[in-house]
């Protein structure tokens, strides 16, 4: 089924979710694709062809708002831009504005502190074209008669809504990967709410806030796609080749940090912080690189610990300073010129300041990383790119 097909079938599911609630898809609206501004749509904009185009899209944006609402994250890569949460508080107060994720968000708080894998979620956002389509898909997941992971029938967990009729192979596959995400009654509650609570938040408030926020980043976005397409895409070409990522789309959005959010098997999409200027549109190089490193920080890491310590969760928490030491390195073989700066960049999300100290002596420390994970990380990067040559 095609994407407007898909569409037409996430607009007829709306009219049944909107039986005593808002339903996932608007708020007593008739449901759109995406935001429709005056002027045309900049969450379908495309600057240039490249095999890595540079784009925004609504739907990830609202979803990782969300989290960032409820994140009280303080690793030293945080996922979420660190002032977030504070100026969109701020923002909200301006305006008056309260809506259900405000009123949700202890419970929902508490459901992620229970169960931290629900923020896998995030990267299924990256997955949908629009807010109307996640809409539609979570709520056919939701009333669905039987548990995706043990197929024993239940009853739903929504009494107010019906299943669409007929679903699509796409959203059969997302109904497979929500499944593998929210296992039990308490997870698809907690799914329920938060979507509930969101598009309470796109009605009050995101929606009008997004599109304010891609006028005025207008310029950032233009200049971010310069120095990506335009300057130094070309120069991570063989990489890429090597592992298998020579086409994708890099999405830039609003509620994240340095951390970043990809989905690199099948669909490539990489989400990465929109900058704030032109001046800070290198910001978007530096994650990138960050991002496209981590096939080859998840094997060393894989590779280089003990299995007791990978399955014990050891694994999970050096994969962040592999990645942030790994673009790194990268850079150093495909753009030597930037890796100052790249440590700047991190160093600045991690809030340290070099100084007049060696920079990449603060930054070695500030990212520590068991040496045989560095050398792991190493030579695969010398397989890489000697088998893309």
């Amino acid at each position: 089924m095609s994407r407007s097909q898909r569409s037409r079938v996430a607009a007829a599911s709306a009219l049944l979710l909107a039986a005593g609630c808002s339903g996932l898809v608007g708020a007593n609206t008739q449901p759109e694709a995406e935001p429709a501004p005056a002027a045309p749509s900049i969450s379908q904009e495309v600057i240039g062809q490249t095999p890595w185009p540079v784009k925004t899209r609504y739907v990830v944006d609202l979803w990782l708002h969300g989290l960032a609402m409820l994140s009280t994250d303080t690793s030293r890569t945080p996922p979420f831009r660190r002032d977030y949460r504070d100026a969109m508080i701020v923002a909200k107060n301006s305006r008056n504005i309260l809506t259900q994720l405000d009123q949700n968000a202890e419970m929902l708080q508490h459901g992620l502190r229970v169960n931290p894998r629900l923020m896998d979620g995030a990267r299924l956002a990256l997955r949908e074209g629009s807010w109307e389509e996640m809409g539609n898909d979570i709520a056919a997941f939701l009333t669905s008669g039987a548990d995706s992971a043990s197929g024993k029938k239940r009853p739903s967990v929504l009494t107010t809504w019906k299943r669409a009729p007929r679903t699509s192979q796409e959203t059969s596959e997302m109904m497979a990967a929500l499944g593998a995400i929210y296992r039990t009654d308490a997870d698809r509650e907690w799914l329920k709410t938060f979507a509930l609570s969101l598009t309470d938040e796109h009605s009050k408030f995101y929606e009008q806030y997004w599109r304010e926020q891609q006028r005025a980043l207008r310029p950032a976005l233009a200049a971010a796609d310069s120095q990506i397409s335009q300057r130094y895409l070309k120069q991570f070409r063989s990489y890429l080749r090597g592992v298998q990522l020579q086409t994708g789309e890099v999405l830039l959005s609003l509620p994240l940090g340095g951390e970043g959010r990809s989905i690199l098997e099948g669909q490539h999409s990489i989400a990465i912080g929109f900058p704030a200027s032109p001046d800070s549109s290198l910001d978007a190089v530096y994650e990138l690189a960050h991002e496209i490193v981590s096939p080859v920080a998840e094997q060393a890491v894989r590779e280089r610990i003990a299995p007791a310590e990978f399955r014990s969760g050891i694994g999970a928490q050096l994969e962040s300073p592999a990645k942030v030491r790994g673009g790194a390195m990268l850079l150093q073989r495909a753009v030597p010129e930037l890796v100052a700066g790249y440590e700047r960049h991190y160093l600045a999300e991690a809030r340290i300041t070099s100084g007049r100290a060696d920079l990449d002596s603060v930054f070695v420390r500030a990212f520590p990383l068991r040496q045989s994970i560095i050398d792991g990380m190493d030579q695969r990067l010398d397989e890489v790119l000697k088998a893309a040559d």
